[in-house]
């Protein structure tokens, strides 16, 4: 089977290549993150009535038929955002040169849908995929994930991996938090995991079973040793062949390599009678190993099962249980009916295409609906699927009242854009407003604060929070002002809220800019504020970074609230914090500039008190 999954560090490297192509075109990721694109084509499989053979493997009608069923229901779940989706049907991965290892495993079958990340048009003006990047979701029968096979062990009639989890790779706690699937009410009755594929990323899984009986065996001390013990001839005899094929005819390197492989696999031999003789008591115990153990484990006196050699101190920290599939399941997978479900997507909380995925799976597909489909038939005769919730559902945010101060600024003919959040509920995204997802996943909302008047927009962690409904360009010459505070005992240390003003060629390109970086101090202490710009043409304006105090903004106070002002005269620059000039410079900006994009960004933040509020935003001509 062959699914694509979100791999952010290979996307690391091919978005910068992908990234000036499309902006050739016109458009950017991010021009199309909140827009439904949908699906390639909309299939309504109808099943098949001819078996299929692939390798040694004969799929049923019933069973080709199940996988229609599967990829009709996700599209019946889910209409993609921020993508283009498509949806494949797939068997269990045939045998080639480079996958011998797998040929143990059960007869899987099922559906999987992509959603392509990068995107041009056609000459119909449609969208098609640049490449294969993109997210995915696959709902499988008798799947097993692959990704971390123990290929030394690996028989022609047994597959065995470990499930490296966020328990056991050191995961950050809000990750633990947003992949644990045991809270959320349509997933309770069925078991699931977090999977760390092998590459990069994070996936989700849910194993739908009868009565929830897995068919992932865990496998004991003994069991472990025993394959040990089995794979080494065959190990060697694999080593042996590759250095007569590299060194033919060339019998000096052959005796070389050999002779080290020789002292080699007797050291293997030897570490392997150690470990059992250590372990001869407590051969039922559960074998606890690295994420990817191979015979190679046994160099150099090592111990299997514990950090460190066969002599040191016992420790398991981070090490995980070895698996191999209930062989009577295994052998059931034949039947027209699956012995098990794997529902596996991949996400990450900060991506909003990914994160509506994640979305519309846990709200949307009836898992309950899927469970009795292949294990009690009976409760659902002659009932078609139905999502639990319609993809097309959009929560509609109902504006508020504005305040006096609103409308009051909105008539003003020398104010010439004003944001107090005031029409939009608390708990919501700020209406009119673009925020991207922080790492928890969240967006910036509005909030109320104890001893403050008015609204205010909690910034925790988010990068370019910008507002959508600002005319461009700005006045040349102009007055900006914005309050910002902070909760106390803001993390000392912890990064700072950025306003940047941009002249812009293009979203997200910035020509010439200005960014104001702000954080507290502690206990009373003046805050920091660093001013950076870059006007490089003509030259002789700023272009480049200052470090300056900001006076009266610590964390001291239940709210440490202050008011930032930027003022620009044609060339001159002043910036105040409350009444304070902190800043002047009187070539800093060319006349002529018109700034066009303003945006607020915070950086990663960790901890509950490492975040900004921002309120009564105000640009007013001069």
């Amino acid at each position: 089977m062959k699914k694509i999954i979100l791999l952010p560090l290979l996307l690391f490297s091919m978005a910068l290549m992908a990234q000036r192509f499309i902006d050739r075109i016109g458009f950017v990721r991010e021009d199309i993150e909140d827009s439904v694109i949908g699906w390639m084509k909309i299939y309504n499989f109808k099943g098949t009535k001819e078996p299929l053979k692939v390798d040694n493997r004969l799929y049923s009608a019933a069973q080709l038929s199940m996988r229609d069923s599967f990829a009709n229901w996700m599209q019946a779940s889910y209409i993609p955002k921020g993508g283009l989706g498509d949806v494949k049907k797939s068997l269990t991965e045939k045998l080639g040169l480079y996958n011998q290892h797998t040929a143990g495993l059960p007869q899987g079958y099922g559906a999987y849908s992509i959603v392509y990340f990068f995107l041009k048009y056609n000459s119909d003006k449609k969208f098609v995929p640049i490449n294969n990047l993109g997210v995915s979701w696959s709902i499988m029968a008798n799947e097993v994930p692959t990704d971390w096979a123990i290929r030394d062990l690996c028989t022609p009639t047994q597959f065995y991996f470990t499930l490296p989890s966020f328990n056991e790779t050191g995961e950050r706690e809000v990750l633990i938090k947003q992949h644990d699937l045991t809270k959320i009410e349509n997933l309770k009755p069925y078991l699931s995991f977090f999977l760390k594929p092998m590459e990069a990323g994070r996936m989700d899984n849910v194993l739908l079973c009868k009565d929830n009986k897995s068919p992932f065996i865990k496998l004991t001390k003994g069991e472990y040793l025993q394959l040990l013990e089995s794979a080494l001839p065959v190990v060697y005899a694999r080593e042996k062949k590759k250095i007569y094929e590299k060194e033919q005819g060339n019998q000096k390197d052959i005796d070389y390599f050999m002779k080290y492989l020789d002292d080699k696999n007797e050291k293997r031999i030897a570490t392997l009678k150690k470990t059992e003789e250590k372990y001869k008591g407590r051969l039922a115990e559960l074998a606890l190993t690295g994420s990817q153990p191979s015979v190679g484990d046994l160099d150099n006196g090592s111990d299997v099962f514990s950090n460190g050699y066969l002599t040191d101190a016992e420790s398991t920290s981070g090490r995980m249980p070895v698996y191999k599939i209930d062989p009577v399941m295994a052998e059931l997978c034949k039947k027209d009916r699956p012995q098990w479900v794997l529902v596996s997507w991949s996400w990450t909380a900060n991506d909003r295409t990914e994160s509506y995925l994640h979305e519309s799976i846990i709200n949307n597909f009836n898992f309950d609906y899927l469970y009795n489909f292949c294990f009690e038939p009976e409760k659902i005769k002659g009932q078609p699927y139905k999502p639990l919730r319609s993809p097309q559902y959009k929560e509609t945010v109902v504006a508020t009242a504005a305040s006096e101060q609103t409308k009051q600024n909105t008539a003003d003919i020398n104010v010439f854009y004003f944001e107090d959040f005031s029409t939009t509920p608390v708990g919501k995204m700020p209406i009119g407003w673009n925020s991207k997802l922080n790492t928890d996943g969240k967006t910036c909302v509005v909030t109320t604060l104890e001893g403050e008047s008015g609204k205010w927009v909690e910034i925790k962690g988010n990068e370019a929070v910008t507002p959508r409904q600002i005319k461009k360009p700005f006045p040349k010459d102009f007055t900006l002002s914005y309050e910002v505070a902070v909760p106390q005992n803001f993390t000392w240390g912890a990064k700072g809220l950025a306003l940047q003003l941009s002249k812009e060629t293009s979203p997200g390109n910035a020509e010439s800019y200005l960014n104001v970086r702000l954080r507290p101090g502690y206990g009373g202490k003046d805050g920091e504020a660093v001013i950076e710009a870059k006007f490089a043409s003509p030259p002789g304006y700023m272009n480049g970074t200052k470090w300056l105090a900001a006076p009266g903004f610590s964390n001291n106070k239940k709210s440490n609230r202050i008011t930032v002002t930027i003022k620009k005269k044609e060339e001159l620059l002043q910036i105040f914090i409350d009444k304070n000039k902190i800043a002047e410079y009187e070539k800093a900006i060319p006349a002529a500039l018109s700034f066009n994009a303003i945006s607020f960004t915070h950086g990663r933040s960790d901890g509950e008190t490492e975040k900004f509020f921002i309120g009564n935003i105000k640009i007013s001509k001069e």
